[in-house]
């Protein structure tokens, strides 16, 4: 993924935390997606899923100009999450539009095409902003995992990431990012006075 896209799902990111008022983990998806109006729904709620659809984890349409995520109610509940945050990357970042869909949605992988990989980078910074990871230490997977309540998987994908970040100390080095710190700082001080030294 070449570093303009990479930039532009990362700061989308950042910038829907802020728009939409997020200072905790784990991030209320659902409320997310209220505000952008966005409706979300199970595969079972909606008759006439074809095959190929029901194979991916989550899919986004536009319905009646409305964007719509359906999402496979059968995953666990931290991989739905993140199947929610990537079909709502694909909606912020422009790669669904009325009368399109998008066709795959599975865990994150190195292979996967540029649209793909931006989706996934997109949801990974809305759901463990590496800012707010950051300040309150955290570095394996685990901790991500259940800190911010998706799959372990895509844990490990962000713990990779932010062990490369915590290597370079690139931390706070963007306006948004600062913003974003600022918005979370009430919930990592609260972390941290619960955290046993």
């Amino acid at each position: 993924m070449n570093y303009k896209n990479y930039q532009n799902a990362r700061d989308a990111a950042w910038k829907i935390l802020l728009d939409c008022g997020v200072e905790r983990l784990p991030v209320d998806l659902k409320d997310i997606c209220r505000q952008l109006g966005v409706r979300v729904r199970r595969y079972a709620d909606v008759r006439g899923m074809s095959d190929a659809a029901l194979q991916a984890d989550g899919l986004t349409f536009f319905s009646w100009g409305k964007p719509v995520i359906l999402y496979n109610q059968d995953k666990p509940p931290a991989r739905i999450r993140f199947t929610i945050a990537h079909e709502l990357g694909h909606l912020v970042l422009g790669h669904v539009a009325p009368r399109q869909r998008t066709t795959v949605n599975r865990e994150p992988s190195p292979t996967d095409d540029p649209i793909e990989t931006a989706a996934n980078q997109f949801a990974a910074r809305l759901l463990a902003p590496a800012c707010v990871l950051w300040g309150m230490d955290i570095h394996t997977s685990e901790e991500i995992s259940e800190l911010c309540n998706i799959s372990k998987q895509a844990a490990e994908f962000r713990a990779e990431r932010m062990a490369v970040l915590y290597q370079r100390g690139k931390f706070l080095t963007s306006p948004l990012e600062q913003r974003v710190y600022e918005r979370f700082l009430p919930f990592i001080k609260e972390y941290q006075d619960l955290r046993p030294q």
